[in-house]
C-alpha cells in the first residue's frame, strides 16, 4: 500500500530517527517527485544498491519495510 505525499511528508517531519528519516526522504524524492533513484543516491551520498534495496522493501512491505531490522547473530560452536 502506497502512502500519499502528504502522509509521507507528515511521517518525515515527525520522525526523529535519522536512518528512517533518510529512507522516507528517498521514497519522497523517488515516488512523489519522480526523481531517478541513482540521482537520489548521489544526493544522499549513498550507493545505488542501498537505494534499490530500500525502494524494493518499500514496494513490497510498504512503510514497515523502511524500518531497520536487527542483525541476525550467528552462534559459533
Amino acid at each position: 500500500m502506497s502512502l500519499s505525499r502528504g502522509e509521507l511528508e507528515t511521517l518525515y517531519r515527525k520522525e526523529s530517527r535519522a536512518g528512517l528519516k533518510e529512507r522516507l526522504l528517498l521514497v519522497l524524492k523517488v515516488e512523489c517527485d519522480g526523481m531517478i533513484p541513482g540521482y537520489v543516491a548521489k544526493e544522499l551520498h549513498r550507493s545505488r544498491t542501498w537505494t534499490s534495496n530500500w525502494l524494493a522493501r518499500y514496494h513490497k512491505e510498504g512503510i514497515d519495510g523502511l524500518e531497520s531490522r536487527p542483525l541476525k547473530r550467528l552462534l559459533l560452536e
